[in-house]
């Protein structure tokens, strides 16, 4: 299958509860992971790399994903969307 494209700002990786790897929102194989990764660290800067997985996403399935990411030299990295799982209050008294 053929790469989905790399967006030179910017790229998200989700990973979703039934265990596949999206890229940008387009369906991805772990070798596909690693050859868009390549295609970014070949450009004149270095896109940005988001990491979202699911609330309920496979932990196995997480530490494979970035483990490749890890050993792509990836420098712009961040995990995104966290906000969603947390709940910010003052407790009452403190």
């Amino acid at each position: 299958p053929t790469n989905p494209p790399v967006d030179p700002v910017k790229n998200k990786v989700v990973l979703t509860t039934d265990n596949q790897i999206l890229w940008n929102g387009n369906p991805i194989s772990n070798g596909q992971l690693v050859s868009l990764l390549q295609e970014g660290l070949k450009m004149p800067v270095e896109p940005e790399l988001q990491f979202e997985p699911d609330a309920n996403a496979s932990y196995d399935l997480s530490s494979r994903v970035l483990n490749i990411i890890k050993g792509s030299g990836i420098t712009k990295f961040g995990f995104v969307g966290n906000e969603r799982y947390a709940s910010f209050t003052k407790e009452e008294g403190a």
